[in-house]
């Protein structure tokens, strides 16, 4: 968005603003979109067979669902706070990085956001093409270059449409989701529902229900503020963060909740052959067609982001071209691991490339909750490579490249297991390893760290940058 043209009056018009702070004579928005915009990007296919996990592999219908709810709300919890500062910086969630681990520094875990929403952009649209190859009876591949093609063009308008998708994809799959959990509801659970584990077997696949869930919820954190920015510096915290994190919360426990749910009803444990036990055939179609066309919101959230993230590690070239750029590569990416193996190539990636998210979280949570709980940083500098934020800031930096390596012994991954997750039997608790050491060890280096340049301008009084990144 210009920072001449009023973005509330620009639905149809393609956003050309990147990664500099919005002026606030351009600002709009309510907190309650908040909501819908967490809502509707989980509203497709893939977040119902994570829910499902632990079905097939007996932890029975409560032990996943408690999984499922414990995941989420600490997920949430992290994506609402992250979303509270979009308003203060005005400014794409991985470019604040920049004041924590320096305007280079920043680089790394920007890529690695990069690649996490391209993958995820990637499994969006496999998903959506296997449902409508599924629906139509048509060849998988064109129906994934079909899904992809239609995310691009979406994410290429930007942050007003999104929002406006958003909130009608979030009326709809209400609706939807309304009919299936309450015909769902009405079936007694089979014999998939019954727990059949016990003692640490029992423990060991719910931490590894969890482990998916809150790999997969807690990625949005690295999105939050993408679509918060635009909001007035005075809009409230609490209510950016209650509309956030309830949005979030609310679509994806419900998604997975019904996963389990439907895997219950069957023997198999199968969460299609659940859909089919409840639904008649027109009914199935028609909400499978909705996720489908949902999918291509979640898509398209995941390339608008991956677009400002790569503007954060100064890829160059213009956020449009990068939209297109991140989108081939993701349809790419869907046309080959797509088909009948892909919950394996999903919940891998999932594991491996989320490693990364809780020791960045603790991070950010500290420098702005703490550091920076009644000031704001310099918010000219952020745009400047010779800033008052040049080079590596070390502090940020140590903190989290020992974090990640601090949980190594406990990671559990298809190819590699650590020493100590193996004396866990197997449990991956490298997340809460990773976000405490990060914590601490920030909280630690931070205190004995200064910035010469540094200015501290008061919370309310930002000071604002033209310099355009498209």
């Amino acid at each position: 968005m210009s920072n001449t043209t009023k973005a509330s009056d620009a639905t149809l018009i393609a956003e050309d603003a990147g990664i500099e702070p919005v002026n606030e004579s351009v600002r709009f928005g309510r907190p309650s979109n908040q909501f819908t915009i967490r809502f509707a990007p989980v509203i497709y296919l893939a977040p119902i067979f994570l829910g499902a996990v632990g079905i097939p592999l007996g932890l029975g219908l409560f032990g996943t669902l408690s999984a499922i709810l414990i995941a989420n709300i600490l997920a949430a919890i992290g994506a609402g706070l992250c979303a509270t500062m979009g308003p203060r910086f005005g400014m794409p969630q991985l470019a604040m990085g920049r004041s924590v681990f320096g305007y280079r520094g920043n680089y790394l875990p920007s890529i690695f956001a990069s690649i996490l929403f391209i993958g995820y952009f990637g499994i969006g649209t496999a998903v959506g093409g296997q449902s409508l190859q599924d629906l139509l009876k048509l060849p998988y591949i064109p129906m994934a270059i079909l899904i992809g093609i239609l995310s691009i063009a979406l994410a290429m308008y930007g942050y007003k449409l999104l929002h406006f998708f958003g909130i009608w994809v979030t009326r709809i799959s209400i609706v939807a989701l309304i009919v299936v959990t309450f015909l769902a509801v009405q079936h007694d659970a089979g014999t998939s529902g019954q727990a059949l584990l016990s003692g640490s077997k029992y423990w060991l696949v719910w931490t590894l229900q969890f482990s998916i869930v809150f790999s997969f919820s807690v990625s949005w954190s690295l999105y939050a503020s993408d679509y918060s920015r635009y909001l007035p510096s005075a809009t409230s915290s609490v209510k950016i963060f209650l509309w956030a994190a309830s949005g979030l919360f609310v679509g994806s426990t419900w998604m997975m909740g019904l996963g389990a749910l439907l895997a219950s009803l069957t023997s198999e444990g199968n969460v299609m052959l659940g859909f089919s036990s409840i639904l008649s055939p027109m009914i199935l179609t028609v909400v499978l067609l909705s996720f489908a066309a949902a999918s291509i919101t979640h898509n398209a959230v995941n390339l608008y982001s991956c677009a400002m993230t790569c503007l954060a590690w100064d890829l160059p070239l213009k956020r449009s071209a990068t939209v297109v750029l991140c989108g081939v590569i993701g349809t790419a990416f869907a046309v080959i691991f797509g088909g009948s193996d892909f919950q394996d190539h999903f919940n891998s990636f999932l594991m491996v490339m989320s490693y990364f998210i809780l020791p960045w979280l603790a991070i950010r949570i500290m420098d702005h909750y703490w550091k920076h709980r009644s000031d704001t940083a310099p918010i000219d500098q952020f745009c400047k490579k010779d800033g008052a934020f040049k080079g590596v800031r070390w502090p940020g930096m140590i903190a989290f490249l020992v974090a990640i390596a601090a949980s190594v012994p406990f990671m559990v991954t298809d190819i590699f297991i650590g020493p100590a997750a193996k004396a866990l039997g197997g449990a991956d608790v490298s997340y809460v390893i990773s976000f405490a050491v990060a914590a601490i060890l920030y909280g630690i280096l931070e205190k004995s760290y200064s910035l010469e340049t540094r200015t501290y301008i008061p919370k309310g009084e930002p000071v604002f940058v033209t310099t355009s990144n498209d």
